[in-house]
């Protein structure tokens, strides 16, 4: 995270909106692509957004490491997204846009389906780390760091859940 990054989200600790405001609008493409592979359609992600920016607000003052920032808010947007499929009183999971495919090749309409079917499958955690991991580009460590956990506990956990989706989709 570059200083002028750093410098934006202490002035927002202090109560500047802002520097708050515009800390937002640097990651609002990041926190809607995260939202909309969580809730699948557009609405439920800008709502998503809207509420983890709110939460965002709300506890900025906790925020311990301003260069961490994009890591807390993160696991705010997740938290939320839970928050959301309880309510729901379904586990929705990641559509993503044909783009933000898992992998390099090229894989059709229906394979993409597939994989996000697979993907609604698992359980948290495994569902985030593949997810943040693939869709978001963030590092195992990153995710650990995120979502509270050893990073040996996320390796196992990224190693399970690629497992289970191999299996569930050689079912397929």
């Amino acid at each position: 995270m570059d200083e002028n990054t750093i410098g934006l989200v202490k002035a927002a600790k202090r109560g500047k909106i802002s520097a708050f405001e515009t800390l937002f609008l640097q990651e609002k493409e990041y926190l809607y692509r995260t939202a909309f592979l969580y809730m699948k359609n557009e609405s439920d992600a800008l709502d998503l957004v809207q509420e983890c920016i709110l939460q965002c607000m709300l506890s900025i003052g906790k925020l311990r490491n301003p260069e961490y920032f994009r890591t807390w808010m993160t696991r705010i947007l997740i938290n939320c997204a839970r928050q959301e499929w309880k309510k729901k009183g379904r586990f929705v999971q990641a559509e993503a846009e044909e783009e933000q495919a898992v992998s390099e090749k090229v894989i059709s309409r229906e394979e993409q389906m597939d994989l996000y079917h697979a993907i609604d499958n698992l359980a948290y955690p495994y569902n985030v780390i593949i997810i943040q991991k693939y869709f978001a580009g963030m590092k195992l460590d990153e995710i650990a760091q995120m979502l509270e956990m050893p990073i040996g506990t996320v390796k196992v956990y990224h190693a399970r859940a690629k497992s289970r989706l191999r299996e569930f989709l050689e079912e397929d």
